[in-house]
């Protein structure tokens, strides 16, 4: 269970590089999303991930920070559901106009939590 929890950080943080070397990346993520009913696989798979984050939270060496990711991934699961692809599409083109360095600034938190997920397994 820890080696799981280490690849999610591995794959966020490797996510955070990209958006820091190529924030426009983080706009084709966005986009990605919304299309069709994608909206609703990756509801599922935050629900998924923030169970498996809960499951191997007594696993890992700070069990809370983990708790409290995979809280936050469920929820965020949940509220795509709730909100469905009409709202998030359009806090989506709000996000997709900010400025880059905005978009680099949010890169660095995503390795910020990829490390942390990293360190805490």
């Amino acid at each position: 269970m820890v080696m799981l929890v280490k690849l999610i950080g591995i794959v966020i943080l490797v996510g955070g590089v990209a958006f820091i070397l190529n924030p426009d990346i983080i706009k084709q993520y966005m986009t990605f999303w919304v299309k069709g009913k994608r909206l609703y696989l990756g509801a599922g798979l935050s629900i998924i991930i923030g169970v498996l984050l809960l499951f191997a939270a007594s696993h890992c060496e700070v069990a809370w920070v983990i708790t409290i990711f995979g809280i936050m991934a469920a929820i965020k699961g949940i509220t795509l559901f709730l909100l469905g692809p009409g709202k998030i599409t359009s806090m989506i083109k709000w996000w997709i106009e900010r400025p880059l360095n905005l978009l680099r600034f949010f890169g660095i938190i995503s390795l910020a939590i990829g490390v942390l997920l990293i360190c805490v397994a």
